[in-house]
């Protein structure tokens, strides 16, 4: 009997409820943790959330990864269910995650890990093109197999806004976060074989250096999969938003341009303010 086959994302996609649906793609909520709290992102914690708790008690929440256990009793269902699995995590370089999907997949045959090599909506715009291979007719497996080659070709892109939550993450020094304020610096994070890495710093209001970085990696670029750009943001404005989305209607053809939410995972990190581009090379 030909198997159906499930696309999952875990809830660090990133992914607006409009394109998990248009696309069948199933999300795992993962844990975000307010002191002692235990939540699930995306379901009884989301990002306001985050900041409303820093505000109030002056501590960062924190992400923790599943159990192979949470992991088993979704596949589990599933497979039961007579599906295939195609599951993607954020990239091994950053968290265990994908690892213990891994471990979990090996107790089912018909379960297909795979390390996006990426984060956010980097992640997402993977499992929108293994949802469109899977509508196709591709088995799980192949649809894998296909994907993984795809890694390489994701280009996510994001411009901070302040350093002070990853100053109290620690993921900057006191002294980083405190310059980068004075003189009105704004990273830019960009991955790269599956990490994070600070590859340009920007100078001015969030909205001008937004249209830069749109400027910086779009205009004039060539050999791009025009399908789809992704802007993903928590709080960043609807200024900016529309300036990011002018700019690269402006520089690219692209077919569409899906605004998202930063989920708690990315935003925890970053902080509000913290606006992203994905898109995909040919």
């Amino acid at each position: 009997m030909e198997r159906k086959v499930k696309i999952v994302a875990d809830s660090t996609c990133d992914l607006n409820p409009e394109l998990l649906e248009r696309y069948g793609i199933t999300v795992i909520p993962l844990n975000v943790n307010l002191g002692d709290k235990s939540c699930l992102d995306g379901v009884d914690v989301h990002t306001p959330d985050l900041f409303e708790y820093f505000d109030r008690t002056g501590k960062l929440p924190t992400t923790s990864a599943p159990t192979p256990a949470y992991y088993e009793e979704f596949y589990s269902k599933w497979t039961r269910e007579g599906y295939e699995v195609v599951h993607f995590s954020i990239s091994s370089e950053l968290t265990v995650t994908p690892n213990i999907a891994k471990m979990a997949a090996e107790k089912f045959d018909h379960v297909f890990p795979v390390d996006s090599r990426n984060v956010s909506c980097g992640m997402g715009i993977l499992a929108i093109k293994a949802a469109r291979l899977r509508d196709r007719g591709l088995s799980g497996a192949e649809i894998r197999d296909r994907v993984l080659e795809m890694t390489g070709k994701v280009r996510t892109v994001f411009v901070i806004s302040t350093l002070l939550y990853m100053y109290k993450g620690g993921r900057c020094t006191g002294v980083q976060a405190l310059g980068a304020n004075l003189l009105n610096l704004k990273p830019c994070i960009e991955v790269k074989d599956g990490k994070m890495g600070v590859t340009k710093k920007y100078r001015g209001s969030l909205q001008n250096v937004l249209r830069k970085m749109v400027e910086d990696k779009l205009k004039g670029a060539e050999g791009l999969d025009l399908s789809r750009l992704l802007i993903v943001h928590y709080d960043a404005g609807d200024g900016a938003v529309a300036a990011v989305t002018q700019a690269a209607r402006e520089y690219q053809g692209f077919e569409e341009i899906a605004v998202n939410q930063c989920g708690c995972s990315v935003s925890v990190h970053c902080g509000p303010g913290t606006l992203g581009i994905i898109y995909m090379v040919k």
